[in-house]
């Protein structure tokens, strides 16, 4: 009887950690997500605007270091005519604690990447 209980204990000590790691698996996935949709604001922006002005530039780093981004490159057309082409790219580092054993847990770094091109367009409405 009393090896049962030990057995279901570690068994749900096991259970907790897989669940663990896979929650923090999807976490990059999520912060890609909230970039992608900062950037594409801050793109859609620069359609109306007609290029990347360094109030706009500021805005995105700043609320690129809200989420917990670090080492953030901004660069992207600062005027285009009506019609032309406009870029964004923006490299930025996350890093983030995640489980790699069972009771072990080191520091991760990724470097994420948008870089994205659309067309210079004055919208009516």
């Amino acid at each position: 009887m009393p090896s049962r209980v030990i057995v279901t204990g570690i068994i749900l000590i096991i259970i907790v950690a897989m669940l663990v790691f896979s929650v923090e698996f999807f976490l990059p996935i999520s912060i890609k997500g909230d970039m992608n949709i900062l950037c594409r604001k801050t793109l859609l922006g620069m359609e109306t605007a007609g290029g990347l002005k360094e109030d706009d530039r500021q805005e995105l780093v700043t609320e690129l270091q809200n989420i917990g981004f670090t080492n953030i490159s901004v660069s992207g057309t600062q005027s285009a005519k009506q019609g032309e082409i406009l870029n964004l790219r923006v490299e930025a580092e996350y890093g983030y604690s995640r489980l790699t054993m069972l009771f072990l847990r080191e520091v991760h770094s990724l470097l994420m990447v948008y870089d994205k091109s659309s067309l210079s367009r004055k919208v009516v409405n």
